[in-house]
């Protein structure tokens, strides 16, 4: 049997481990909080760009499609995280996209990854990759500028990525980013001003103008998506705290169990050793 003074120093480990996974489930906790206000800020925005492009009476649907028919290319965007603390879905996320990338005709779609453990995974299986982009690390205030210029070269971008459907559990999804922006917009309530040539002189042109919009747009929508992406992945990483605390918590009684059979077994050796001893003396003083 193991000595209680190892058990001890065990036990004091496992202490410092349940100790440290409630810190970073506190954590995760805080910040699916924070981005759920980001979120809500983010959509409050859109309504707002939505509302003044919808006033310039232009048809979304033949412009967004119109407008992106630049390469005769498509793109698979693949959102993953920074680090290894997502669990599997990352790899899922891969596998997922790259089960469409199969049926896709040879050179005719493009990977884009954003994060660099879905780089790593790409890497490992050899597919070419024509544009990476780390994660974002701040949770409230990053551009996504670079990422939306790379993606306006193709045609249709789909984005791959986690959603958050509870705090328990995450699913992978695939949406059309041009269609996301839609029906973003079809959420927006109220009618627009009419915003027409007749009664306002534009400068630049009104279709240089709605480009403008437009990216904006596209880039709230990547951002959403980025965020419902951050809100799973700390999702997962509060999971993976809980469960880590509650194993913690069970080796403590495991341990506690031990250290206190482990001391009453020295104490029943040491007591052993003493009525030896007596009986010596006795058996001696017998003599």
């Amino acid at each position: 049997m193991r000595r209680a003074i190892n058990i001890a120093a065990d036990l004091s480990q496992v202490h410092t481990v349940e100790d440290l996974t409630e810190v970073f489930e506190s954590i995760a906790s805080i910040r699916i909080s924070k981005i759920r206000n980001r979120v809500v800020a983010s959509k409050a925005f859109f309504a707002e760009l939505w509302q003044t492009y919808s006033g310039l009476r232009i048809d979304p649907s033949q412009r967004m499609l119109k407008n992106r028919a630049h390469k005769g290319k498509n793109v698979f965007l693949v959102v993953t995280s920074e680090g290894s603390l997502s669990g599997a879905i990352d790899e899922e996320i891969v596998t997922t996209m790259l089960g469409d990338y199969s049926k896709a005709a040879p050179g005719s779609t493009d990977v884009v990854v954003l994060g660099a453990h879905g780089i790593a995974q790409l890497k490992q299986r050899t597919i070419p990759i024509a544009k990476a982009f780390p994660m974002p690390a701040s949770d409230s205030n990053f551009s996504v500028t670079d990422i939306i210029e790379a993606l306006a070269e193709y045609d249709h971008i789909s984005v791959f990525y986690q959603t958050y459907e509870s705090l328990r559990l995450q699913k992978v999804s695939r949406i059309e980013l041009q269609a996301a922006v839609q029906n973003l917009g079809d959420d927006v309530a109220g009618d627009a001003e009419v915003v027409s040539s007749r009664d306002y002189i534009f400068e630049p042109s009104v279709d240089e103008i709605a480009d403008y919009l437009e990216s904006v747009m596209m880039g709230v929508a990547l951002i959403q998506v980025i965020m419902e992406s951050k809100l799973a992945q700390y999702a997962a990483r509060f999971n993976a705290m809980n469960s880590a605390k509650h194993r913690a918590g069970e080796l403590v009684s495991d341990y506690n169990l031990q250290y206190h059979r482990a001391k009453r077994a020295e104490g029943d050796e040491r007591l052993k050793e003493i009525v030896k001893i007596v009986r010596y003396r006795q058996e001696r003083a017998a003599l």
